[in-house]
């Protein structure tokens, strides 16, 4: 009986844990995300093939998936302050913004979903630095960090253009030539063909929000097979799909 009660004991103590852990606002780094609309379009297609992506105007533009609070080696926090609701009205001065820039690709350029979603479980884990401790405040910062990291501006710097494919060490080293700090890589695979295909792009941030190596940070410096090419799709390649 005593035995049981000590079990129960330890694993309410357990949920607690990953409860507090989930809500603190403690972080080390921050990760900015961006993601290649060509690619998230094609995977997004397997699954929904009638389904149509917003996509930016600008044939090459990345666009903006999230600021994310980081500790080392971890996912997290997430979620750290319900006391602060997502409200579209707030973002209603930079909505054009963000209509173009970080956008829902999969759901639509009127879909708030993503918006939400980012605010939610990781704006609120930014709040607690001053540049990003309004809600308006967050999503300004990320079109910011766009203009300033631009995948599309670093990468076309190192000859590494949409519509071919690359060793993703050839990608890593680039980012770290043009930026100066180590980046990360994230890639998917086409479930039908087994390719691979670049989908994000992360820098990291210390807590003054300068640009710092990604050395520390979860997944570090890629989830990709190094051992072969990643396609960087182009507009005209993802229009290709959709047609086949």
């Amino acid at each position: 009986m005593f035995s049981r009660r000590i079990s129960l004991l330890l694993f309410l103590l357990a949920v607690f844990n990953r409860h507090a852990i989930g809500r603190s606002s403690n972080f080390d780094i921050i990760i900015f995300t961006q993601r290649w609309p060509a690619t998230i379009c094609h995977l997004w297609q397997e699954n929904s093939p009638w389904h149509q992506c917003a996509l930016p105007s600008d044939i090459n533009e990345w666009t903006i998936h999230g600021i994310w609070p980081s500790q080392y080696h971890k996912i997290g926090p997430l979620f750290c302050n319900p006391s602060l609701p997502f409200s579209i009205s707030a973002l209603k001065p930079i909505e054009g913004q963000l209509k173009e820039k970080w956008i829902d690709i999969e759901y639509g350029r009127d879909s708030y979903s993503l918006w939400q979603h980012e605010w939610e479980k990781h704006g609120t884990c930014a709040a607690v630095l001053e540049p990003m401790s309004t809600e308006i405040k967050y999503f300004q910062k990320g079109v910011s960090l766009l203009k300033q990291y631009d995948m599309k501006n670093v990468l076309s710097q190192a000859n590494i253009v949409p519509g071919n494919s690359y060793a993703v060490t050839d990608i890593l080293n680039a980012i770290q030539e043009v930026l100066g700090k180590r980046g990360m890589v994230v890639c998917r695979k086409d479930k039908s063909s087994g390719q691979s295909y670049i989908m994000e792009v992360r820098v990291c941030l210390n807590k003054a929000l300068e640009l710092i190596d990604c050395d520390d940070a979860y997944e570090y410096p890629t989830n990709c097979n190094t051992y072969e090419s990643v396609v960087y799709p182009s507009r005209s390649d993802y229009y290709s799909v959709q047609q086949t």
